[in-house]
């Protein structure tokens, strides 16, 4: 489960936005009124969560967050009792519908009556009526502390609360989620062939366990290019399709692009150089540096709109990445059901 420690990576995350959710307005109310910091440094509550103030209640987990041996609560439930109690800040924007105005919650759990041991934050899943663990993460009290500085606006401001986009994006851990996802399938595309040169040839772990890659993507070698995200509103949409990093990306994957002809032959061969399915699959990388890899993203072309698809984009683990560079070409396609 990822932390996240900075204001860039709780926007990044997309927890709490676009409006009409709540959760940012709950976060920033949560630090604010809700928590201080005793003479030993401890994040403790104001008031016991057991007294079911401003809707809190017992969290009885099943299986979202890990084990610690202390109780977990939770707020955010705006129809929950005593959450009217909350600020309008928080609950203004509550439609009473099955809507994402009521989605966002905090878990946190406790040491004691009032020292906080971890905070989460989560999001509710309307067709699995449970908490999304893809959108579950742990809040560092340094995070906490930074949100303490901020006034709303500022808070709202910097997590980019008003924009309607990026989407939220869903990570790829298992060979499983590859192939629920559809991503490369069916032939022709080419997105499998091509992550599983990707995974064997161009990228390896450092000793520090890094993923790096055995060029720079500057170089443009294999048909790899800048990919600026376009951020642009159109026909009321956001075209915006990946968080904001503050670091460069770059694609790979379009057969018609200069250098993709020294790709093997087994990524290009179903490409008929027709506006069809066998150009559409695209990696997108981002950079830490020259060569350490920050985060991958997998994504399709969509003919119609005239770019790539935010609702086929998937984040790539480390993991999976691990994964694939233990199989063959033959078993990837298998396990995935490429035909």
């Amino acid at each position: 489960m990822e932390t996240l420690n900075e204001i860039d990576r709780l926007q990044s995350s997309g927890f709490g936005r676009p409006l009409p959710r709540h959760g940012l307005l709950l976060l920033h109310w949560f630090s604010h009124e809700y928590v201080t910091f005793n003479n030993d440094s401890e994040m403790v509550t104001v008031r016991n969560p057991k007294k079911k103030a401003f809707g809190f209640h017992r969290f009885i987990d099943n299986q979202l967050l890990p084990d610690q041996g202390f109780p977990f609560y939770e707020v955010g439930n705006l129809k929950a009792p005593g959450s009217e109690n909350l600020p309008d800040s928080v609950i203004q924007n509550h439609t009473e519908n099955n809507d994402d105005s009521n989605i966002d919650r905090i878990i946190i759990s406790l040491q004691s009556d009032r020292v906080l041991d971890r905070i989460y934050v989560t999001q509710q899943h309307h067709h699995r009526g449970a908490f999304d663990p893809q959108r579950t993460y742990r809040i560092s009290k340094g995070l906490i502390s930074i949100i303490r500085k901020l006034e709303l606006d500022e808070l709202l401001e910097q997590t980019g609360y008003f924009l309607p986009c990026p989407p939220s994006i869903d990570t790829l851990n298992e060979m499983r989620q590859l192939q629920s996802s559809g991503f490369g399938i069916p032939r022709p595309r080419h997105g499998l062939p091509l992550l599983h040169w990707f995974a064997h040839e161009y990228v390896k772990f450092n000793k520090k366990g890094e993923m790096v890659t055995v060029r720079s993507p500057k170089k443009k070698a294999f048909g790899f290019h800048r990919f600026f995200d376009n951020i642009e509103e159109h026909d009321g949409q956001c075209n915006q399709l990946l968080p904001d990093q503050d670091l460069p990306y770059y694609e790979v994957g379009n057969l018609n692009a200069p250098g993709s002809d020294k790709l093997p032959h087994y990524v290009s061969e179903n490409h008929t150089g027709h506006n069809n399915d066998s150009n559409i699959d695209r990696i997108i990388i981002s950079l830490q540096s020259d060569l350490v890899l920050d985060r991958i993203y997998v994504t399709q072309h969509d003919h119609h709109r005239g770019a790539f698809d935010p609702q086929h984009t998937y984040r790539i683990s480390k993991g999976l990445i691990s994964i694939i560079r233990n199989q063959d070409l033959d078993e990837l396609l298998e396990e995935t059901g490429y035909s």
